[in-house]
């Protein structure tokens, strides 16, 4: 399966995929190819890349029962994924990206702050090159914490497990996903 991967154009306003940038996906072989384009699984983006973190990114023990992937080589940003292996603890974490420069967040913002559930992993936030004519360049900061209940308490909105909010267009990516 191929996943072809642009966020540049979210947070545009765009109301439909019409407006977004189209892209050319090539297939050279020497071999015959038998290619069909399949309407994916709204967890699609978020398995692609949480599957791209285990196999490719930094690997960090935070603390027990929880670890954090950073994908920055070979990619024009960064990703970082929290897996939580804790069976009745959530883990609260803070993402702070916000000196960070000439990159664009598929959160809508520099800064977030999650819930992850026990036994589930999180793509926290996805950061890409904004402009590519000139440099870029990423500082982040991690903060997280074990607590027994959801939500962010003194860290975000009462009753709430994410900040910003997972909306409908980021709910496919930023959503946390069973291990």
């Amino acid at each position: 399966m191929a996943v072809c991967l642009a966020f540049n154009h979210w947070h545009t306003g765009l109301d439909t995929s019409d407006g977004y940038p189209g892209y050319v996906l090539a297939i050279h072989s020497s071999k015959r190819v038998a290619v069909e384009q399949i309407t994916a699984p709204a967890s699609l983006l978020a398995d692609s890349l949480v599957n791209l973190c285990l196999a490719k990114g930094q690997r960090h023990e935070g603390r027990q029962g929880m670890t954090v992937y950073y994908l920055t080589k070979g990619w024009a940003g960064l990703v970082v994924m929290v897996e939580n292996r804790h069976p009745d603890k959530c883990i609260q974490v803070m993402c702070d990206c916000r000196e960070s420069y000439n990159v664009v967040s598929t959160r809508a913002q520099l800064k977030t702050v999650d819930s992850v559930p026990p036994l589930h992993r999180q793509v926290i936030i996805v950061l890409t090159q904004l402009e590519s004519s000139g440099g870029f360049s990423i500082a982040h900061r991690l903060t997280h914490r074990p607590s027994h209940s959801p939500g962010l308490h003194d860290w975000g909105p009462p009753g709430t497990n994410h900040e910003p909010s997972i909306d409908a267009l980021t709910h496919g990516l930023h959503a946390p996903r069973p291990i």
